[in-house]
């Protein structure tokens, strides 16, 4: 389902809170299924395991950048400016039949984050070891 920034930003700070193991994977251009490399252009994809480290919101007056989140993990930080994303928010329970036993086993929930450039990010937050 769609969602609002500030929907964002709070999934966001409920996970940091929680400190929440969260698997990211990201793409650009972000594609729902594999193609044929056609085109010019700076192809990338990632993934690691991060933790929330810091989220600042239009209403932040820590003074931080508006719209920013910051992830740690093994392989480094990964800082994101969020502010003209497009979000959608997935639930294990939405998964379809025949996937969601095994989803609902390792995601509690799933945050999609869209860039009007297309990249896109995908961030599963992982049921606790």
């Amino acid at each position: 389902m769609m969602i609002s920034l500030e929907d964002a930003v709070a999934i966001l700070n409920k996970w940091k809170e929680e400190s929440a193991h969260i698997f990211v994977a990201a793409e650009s251009p972000f594609r729902q299924t594999l193609r044929g490399i056609n085109g010019h252009g700076v192809r990338w994809v990632m993934n690691q395991s991060v933790k929330v480290w810091r989220v600042s919101s239009f209403a932040d007056t820590s003074g931080s950048k508006p719209g920013i989140v910051e992830f740690v993990g093994p392989a480094g930080h990964l800082s994101l400016s969020i502010a003209s994303c497009r979000f959608v928010y997935g639930d294990p329970r939405e998964a379809g039949p025949e996937i969601r036993k095994e989803a609902e086993s390792v995601t509690v929930s799933t945050l999609s984050v869209f860039f009007p450039s297309d990249e896109g990010f995908l961030f599963y937050e992982l049921v606790a070891p």
